[in-house]
């Protein structure tokens, strides 16, 4: 699917408010589905993988957790 920049834009904010939400809420588990929808269509979101490195560490996933925030750090 193809998408023009401002709904793209919008597409992100959206979804990253959603993982945002959703962590506050300690929905952690929904939070990783979301960051993760969020890195399949934006490879390069440095915040999404520490969203996600931060709801798996949450949810004791430290390995997967620990891969997160490396990808981050590489990124970045």
């Amino acid at each position: 699917m193809t998408y023009r920049t401002d709904e793209r834009a919008g597409l992100k904010h959206q979804a990253t408010k959603e993982a945002i939400d959703l962590a506050m809420e300690s929905q952690w588990q929904e939070a990783v589905e979301v960051n993760r929808q969020i890195i399949e269509r934006f490879p390069n979101d440095v915040d999404a993988y520490n969203r996600l490195g931060r709801a798996l560490t949450e949810l004791g996933q430290f390995a997967e957790a620990k891969e997160a925030y490396q990808h981050a750090l590489k990124l970045n």
